[in-house]
This record gives structure tokens, sequence and C-alpha cells, in this order.
């Protein structure tokens, strides 16, 4: 692990950074998703692409989660993990849900569109982390025998 560079080591190292990469991952996922569904070829309206996109990404971000940053830990079984992932995260995108719908009824500026959906991805972002600690992938120290 020593040869590895600085940064690297820092994201295998600190949590916070591997959930943060995760995150820009899945963000990148949901993204596209959104641009393609509700701006670039307008198959549904804004906020129902803001819907799409959200539910796929937070299904890539808890894959990835599960697997890479928090893979380390001893917790629940897979589908209460799913179950209270989607709890946890019910905050953000409704957030982002919000303020992409309330945009598009005051604009059809995509811009606008863009600068509310990212509002939403970062404001989802520090409440998401907070929950993903303390609820979803909370430490379990193993029973002592």
């Amino acid at each position: 692990m020593e040869k590895l560079p600085r940064l690297a080591r820092l994201f295998l190292e600190k949590r916070i950074y591997r959930v943060l990469l995760m995150g820009v991952i899945s963000v990148m996922v949901q993204s596209i998703l959104f641009a393609t569904l509700g701006l670039w070829f307008a198959v549904v309206r804004p906020s129902t692409a803001a819907l799409i996109s959200t539910e796929i990404g937070l299904l890539v971000n808890f894959y990835l989660n599960n697997r890479f940053s928090f893979g380390d830990r001893s917790h629940a079984p897979l589908l209460t993990l799913l179950f209270r992932f989607h709890v946890t995260v019910t905050g953000s995108f409704f957030c982002q849900w919000l303020l992409v719908f309330t945009t598009e009824h005051l604009t059809t500026n995509p811009y606008a569109l863009l600068a509310a959906y990212i509002t939403g991805v970062l404001i989802g972002f520090i409440l998401n982390y907070t929950g993903y600690r303390l609820w979803v992938w909370r430490h379990h120290e193993p029973p002592q025998l």
C-alpha cells in the first residue's frame, strides 16, 4: 500500500472519501439520465426525469457503497440495508424533486433546471452521508461469546 500515490491511499483509508467517490459516480449516472430523459430528448417532464434518474442513481449508489465504502463492516441483511437506505435518502430524493418541480413551474430554462437539480444533489449528499453512517451501515460489533 505504500507504493500507491498519496491521493489513492487517502481514498482507501478514509471512509468519507470513498462515500464521496461512490456518490460522484452515482451522480454522474443520475445526471446523464436526468439530462437525457428530461432536458435533451424531453421524453418526460424534468420533474419526472428527476424521480426516475434519482432512483436509478440511488440503486447504483447503494451497490457501490455497500460493496466499497462500507464493505468492511458486518451489518444487517441486504434487503434490510436496502430498506434503510431508501428511508435515509427519502429526504434528499424529495429535496431534488421539489427543487426541479418548482423550477420547472417557474421557467423552462434548462440552466435553471440544471441548477435546481445540482442544488438538490449537494443538499442530498450532506443528508445522505449522515444517515449512512448513523443508520444504514452503522457499525455492529461482533457478538461476544
